[in-house]
């Protein structure tokens, strides 16, 4: 009977012991881990900037654009004579053709006759106003109202409209000089057609700033006609596709090489060590597809140069203060 409880002891004995180990086992982990020592490690590569050399290929700088069809502007009808409007020639909402009549205005002075014993008459003289385009007119003058000359008395809404789309400055350099015409294509609309007398226009863009005032700033624009026979609608987009020139088998370079895109341009010519300063180059350039662009004169196919133009001094301090460096 004495036996049951001196095992009970031996038992909680040994349990103890072996929590104990496991306590201590779980210190040395946590507080003293493995001291050996660490080999120390040493770069063994060295670093060099990225490097190509030139070579042939085709480009064919066609860009496609995003366009917006919009109406032609409207022209405004002014009074090319003071006096009062007398007579309509139209109704307003009418479609008229350039050169159509649309009012008459009736001018009344007072003569003084050369004889001191006449007396004084009136003289009425009438004017006819013209509309100066083609298109839907909107009138803003009633019989019997006086008018001044110079004064706007209506518009004429055309039934023409133009594609345009907003550019880049490196996009009119990619195109260099601009065909007579682009292709334009409209989903779900009409076959892809010309649209001609393409140029580039400055427009006067207004914006809402965050203080409730209006800004304003002008921005290059691609503009072309839209031929009569082609049914469009304002405010339709499309896409533009402007041919802008092509060559074959000419020396090239990634633009990430080149600092410039239109006629001249500089490179980088990698130092003679990895830590060396890589010196510049001047190039010729010719046309660019916005990924390879030509080198024209300057470089040849055995020549190096950094894939990617470096950074400048002014460019760093400038991202240093930035980053609050």
């Amino acid at each position: 009977m004495d036996a049951h409880p001196t095992r009970t002891l031996v038992l909680q004995i040994l349990r103890m012991i072996i929590w104990s180990v496991i306590a201590v086992a779980l210190v040395k982990f946590a507080f003293f881990p493995n001291q050996a020592d660490q080999v120390e490690l040493n770069p063994q590569g060295v670093f060099e900037l990225p490097s190509v050399s030139p070579e042939r290929a085709d480009i064919e700088n066609t860009i496609s654009l995003n366009a917006t069809i919009l109406r032609d502007e409207s022209s405004a009808i002014k009074a090319t004579q003071s006096g009062e409007v007398v007579w309509l020639f139209v109704d307003n909402g009418a479609t008229v053709e350039e050169g159509a009549k649309i009012l008459q205005v009736k001018k009344t002075t007072t003569v003084e006759p050369s004889n001191p014993e006449e007396m004084p008459y009136s003289k009425e003289t009438y004017h006819d106003v013209y509309s100066p385009a083609a298109g839907t007119l909107t009138l803003d003058a009633l019989v019997g109202q006086p008018v001044e000359i110079g004064q706007a008395i209506g518009s004429i809404v055309p039934d023409t409209f133009h594609a345009q789309v907003p550019v880049t400055p490196d996009q009119l350099y990619t195109l260099q000089s601009l065909p007579d015409s682009a292709t334009l294509s409209i989903k779900d609309g009409p076959a892809p057609f010309d649209c001609t007398g393409l140029k580039t226009v400055s427009v006067h863009v207004t914006s809402s700033r965050d203080d409730g005032e209006n800004s304003g700033q002008s921005g290059p624009q691609l503009r072309c006609s839209i031929p009569s026979n082609q049914t469009v609608f304002d405010g339709v987009k499309g896409s533009l596709e402007i041919a802008g020139g092509q060559v074959t088998d000419v020396l090239t370079l990634p633009v990430t090489a080149v600092e410039g895109r239109f006629r001249e341009g500089i490179v980088y010519i990698p130092g003679d060590s990895p830590t060396g300063k890589p010196t510049k180059k001047t190039v010729s350039l010719g046309l660019t597809d916005g990924q390879r662009i030509e080198i024209t004169e300057g470089l040849s196919e055995s020549d190096v140069v950094l894939e990617f133009v470096p950074r400048t001094d002014h460019e760093e301090e400038e991202q240093s203060e930035y980053l609050g460096g």
